[in-house]
């Protein structure tokens, strides 16, 4: 199942399924593992998770915010380079898999 849905015709996605040059805007932050689950444990574990939520939103992961992959690490992918705002951060994809992104047309 792709963890990618249609929720009034815009696709929204786990930001660690996106690949270089997709865009969007942060939709929302889950604990939950980003696959349209249950949201009530992540892959890493609770507690790690909820730090993982808090960090996250801490460096400017929010709802609105504009969002972009510039880079991924080969082979494999992981990490990927993300700008928000005027910032560029490294991200590992488990960690990515909190953020939800409402993908830009384009980039689908």
């Amino acid at each position: 199942m792709d963890s990618c849905r249609a929720w009034h015709e815009e696709a929204i996605c786990s930001l660690a399924r996106l690949h270089k040059g997709a865009r969007g805007v942060v939709s929302g932050i889950t604990e939950g593992n980003g696959t349209g689950g249950n949201g009530t444990a992540t892959s890493i574990g609770d507690v790690a998770g909820s730090t993982i939520v808090r960090r996250l939103m801490e460096l400017g992961f929010v709802p609105g915010e504009r969002i972009e992959v510039i880079e991924e690490q080969r082979p494999g992918g992981d990490p990927i380079a993300v700008r928000i705002g005027c910032s560029i951060f490294a991200l590992r994809r488990r960690e990515a898999q909190a953020v939800m992104v409402r993908v830009d047309g384009e980039a689908r």
